[in-house]
């Protein structure tokens, strides 16, 4: 069911910055991926960028060998927990969530289930707007959403914010189950040991490094300067 997410030399700058966000991006994802990289370095700018969402200054998104300018809103192809997909329909979060699943063929039950879980109980869903969960609440209602579109790639920024280690767990079950492509952005290194099998790409300053074998990071140091078995000649982790 994996589809192929190609990123081709991408630049993005924003408007009101004169240097790019993203410099020279090139990628691809086509099965289970991290993003790993510290808060500030371009992860969420490219995912934007990838759904759509963000202009691009230079390269191409290719899903499929097409450009995603020509597919955009094709149903079923992309699906992403960034807080764009909270409706603002004055519906319950509950109706909101029903709404969804029904315009992209999802999976009620799934989405329900995956919120429950996470620790949002039904009858909260009920009596609150998307907008009136708390941050941790929306991230994880935006995550559900998601996954339960069974999309054909996922983009997934910081889904573990604000879960704690039993809910983390959760969670990872249904990534790990996940019958498509998902790509995974995170600052935080403890899930190369709980996704080892995950490909992943480093994320510094608008640059992106890899791919690497997750496992192969486990076991990496930080060093200052380049060496010579680095993962990537010009990153400082290097694997022993």
């Amino acid at each position: 069911m994996s589809c192929l997410i190609r990123v081709v030399d991408l630049y993005v700058r924003y408007r009101w910055r004169q240097e790019p966000i993203l410099k020279g991006v090139n990628a691809e994802f086509n099965n289970k991926h991290l993003l790993l990289g510290p808060n500030g370095s371009g992860k969420t700018t490219l995912f934007r960028a990838i759904a759509g969402l963000t202009p691009i200054l230079k390269g191409k998104v290719l899903i499929d060998g097409r450009d995603v300018n020509e597919i955009y809103g094709t149903k079923g192809l992309l699906a992403l927990n960034l807080s764009e997909v909270l409706s603002l329909l004055r519906m319950s979060a509950y109706d909101n969530l029903r709404l969804f699943m029904d315009l992209t063929d999802g999976d009620m039950d799934l989405a329900i289930e995956i919120l429950n879980d996470l620790g949002i109980e039904t009858q909260i869903l009920r009596k609150r707007k998307p907008w009136e969960l708390s941050a941790g609440q929306r991230k994880a209602y935006s995550t559900a959403l998601a996954l339960a579109s069974k999309a054909r790639n996922v983009l997934l920024d910081e889904p573990f914010e604000q879960l704690d280690p039993a809910r983390k767990s959760r969670l990872i079950k249904y990534l790990t189950r996940y019958d498509g492509t998902i790509v995974l952005n995170t600052h935080e290194t403890w899930i190369l040991a709980a996704l080892k099998e995950w490909t992943t790409y480093l994320m510094f300053e608008g640059a992106i490094y890899g791919p690497v074998h997750a496992s192969k990071l486990m076991n990496a140091n930080i060093i200052s300067g380049e060496v010579g078995n680095a993962v990537h000649p010009r990153v400082i982790l290097y694997c022993l």
